[in-house]
């Protein structure tokens, strides 16, 4: 590039843009009917105040102008261009300076970009144009770095700005209108997919409805609804993250833009380097993994289930029941010492698999407890025995044996006194049973408001998966969380403020919440219905009031709407 833009790269702290001479500019007066804007300018609207200015001041800084024929076009200051012809001036200061298209370009551009308090989505607009500018030969005048240097910024200032670009329409009409703060629009960016984004938007606007008026979406709520939904945690992925074939035009989740590990300018340290930030990719590497586990199973045999098959085997958890009939293939025995997986246990004699999917889309693979058990038994292998035996054992599948053994944890090289590893089993199972029998005693001796019980049910809760469950709970209540504060912090805290009834009703909302939107043969879950039939709740008129509310909510948001575009 010419001696212009060479001379634009060195670092500086002003706000105004670097000029192609090595001298300044003499300032001279030019007629205001000689100049023309140019066509790549910005719409100059809203210069009531620097029109102010000016008929007060003049004009206090010159604009930069190049010679086109006998006229001249504006490179940059067109809004003081406009100004000084509102109040009527006949000429105005500027400088006067031969330059290319590129050139006058970027220092328009850079201009823009570097003028107090710009909009931080002009500046991304104008960050992304210096990016796109390129030479003859197509190559780029810029990179992220040399362009940090060009406008006097860190480099991961100028990567979080273009990342704003890919905000689509709707969220960036939302950015300029104040809906969306700085930071929130940065996590828009960084985190849903453009194909998303105006689902996104909508579903931002419904929860936050009720909000002060004119107010943007308050960024840290808005951050936790996007993490919940949006952003999706790699290591618990069903699938290879190195698999480059999965989906061939998406590549391997490792070498990825979209890992926050491969993105550190954009994601702070403490955010865990495995999380996708594209939840349209991931979702369909999981629908290939689907796909490819489903050819598998049916291949062995096995069935693939519905989705409404599926959701009455999970019952809207993300794990299996307790009591399932069912055990995950991939998932550890927590009745070998050494907590293999069921497939690997069972090796060759896993029996016939049957592919489900969890709520969350996640597919996996099944098998038939009593077929599961019944193949160890016939391997000669019984729970509560060591799961190792010698290699020699016919019928044995690999890495299984008959042998038995005593704790978990014990050299399998010594002796083992298999008589000795029941008894202590045994007294191990009687003890559990009669410390909870003496635990049931002791709460039914307490009087009925006593509120130890509720305070342990809570713990439990509050601590063992039902996160989505708190986090709602803390919304619906209205409680305020603390600047980082964990929603089971928050819940935590009021939870000590309450009576022993008031402990009882929040384990109960808690307990409905954690699976109250997940209905596949009802229109509300069953445990829903069934404990507003115990308490008389009229499903039927709380469904017309909460019809009426949604309806007020978009009424009043659509004369919000109409007072700002009459003003």
């Amino acid at each position: 590039m010419s001696t212009s833009t060479t001379s634009a790269k060195k670092a500086r702290s002003a706000t105004r843009a670097p000029s192609k001479s090595a001298q300044p500019l003499p300032v001279q007066l030019v007629a205001l009917d000689d100049i023309d804007p140019s066509p790549l300018n910005r719409d100059s609207r809203n210069i009531d105040e620097l029109v102010a200015s000016v008929r007060e001041h003049g004009v206090q800084q010159p604009i930069k102008l190049r010679p086109q024929g006998s006229r001249f076009e504006i490179v940059y200051g067109e809004r003081r261009f406009r100004a000084a012809k509102k109040v009527g001036l006949k000429a105005i200061p500027a400088t006067v300076e031969k330059l290319t298209d590129e050139e006058a370009h970027e220092l328009r551009i850079v201009e823009n970009a570097c003028r107090e308090n710009p909009h931080p989505m002009e500046e991304a607009e104008a960050y992304e144009d210096l990016l796109a500018m390129k030479g003859a030969r197509g190559k780029p005048f810029h990179t992220a770095e040399s362009l940090a240097e060009l406008v006097g910024r860190s480099a991961q200032y100028v990567y979080a700005r273009l990342k704003l670009t890919a905000l689509g329409p709707a969220m960036r009409k939302a950015f300029w209108g104040g809906e969306l703060t700085t930071g929130a629009a940065f996590l828009v960016a960084r985190a849903i997919p453009l194909v998303l984004q105006e689902e996104a938007l909508a579903e931002f606007r419904e929860a936050f409805a009720e909000g002060e008026e004119g107010a943007a979406f308050p960024t840290e709520e808005l951050a936790h609804l996007i993490e919940q939904k949006y952003l999706t945690r790699l290591d618990r992925a069903p699938f290879s993250l190195k698999d480059a074939k999965l989906v061939r035009e998406a590549g391997a989740c490792t070498t990825c833009a979209k890992r926050s590990g491969n993105q550190p300018a954009l994601f702070p340290d403490d955010t865990p380097k495995d999380t996708c930030t594209d939840a349209v990719c991931f979702r369909s590497k999981l629908g290939a993994h689907r796909q490819k586990l489903g050819e598998d199973v049916v291949a062995k045999g096995g069935a693939v289930l519905t989705e409404h098959q599926s959701n009455e085997i999970y019952k809207g958890t993300v794990q299996l029941p307790w009591n399932s009939k069912y055990v995950d293939a991939d998932l550890p025995c927590y009745d070998d010492p050494e907590r293999r997986t069921w497939r690997k246990l069972l090796g060759d004699l896993c029996p016939k698999p049957t592919l489900a999917t969890d709520p969350t889309g996640v597919p996996h693979a099944l098998l038939l407890k009593a077929d599961a058990l019944a193949a160890l038994e016939q391997a000669g292998v019984e729970f509560g025995r060591r799961l190792k035996a010698p290699a020699s054992a016919p019928g044995t599948p690999d890495g299984l044996s008959a042998d038995t053994s005593g704790e978990a944890g014990q050299d399998p090289s010594e002796p083992v006194d298999a008589a000795a590893a029941r008894a202590a089993a045994l007294v191990r199972r009687v003890t559990i049973s009669n410390v909870l029998a003496a635990i049931v005693a002791a709460a039914e001796a307490r009087p009925a408001d006593d509120p130890t019980f509720a305070s342990l049910i809570f713990e439990a809760m509050a601590h063992g998966g039902y996160h989505d469950a708190i986090a709602d709970t803390v919304k619906r209540r209205g409680l305020e969380r603390g600047k980082g504060e964990a929603p089971e912090t928050t819940l935590t805290a009021h939870a000590r403020s309450l009576d022993g009834r008031g402990l009882r009703a929040l384990i109960l909302e808690l307990a409905l919440a954690r699976g109250a939107y997940f209905a596949w043969s009802t229109k509300y879950s069953e445990r829903t219905t069934a404990a507003a039939a115990a308490y008389a709740v009229d499903l039927d008129a709380i469904e017309k009031a909460s019809g009426d509310q949604i309806a007020a909510r978009r009424a009043e948001r659509a004369a919000r709407k109409a007072k700002k575009v009459a003003a």
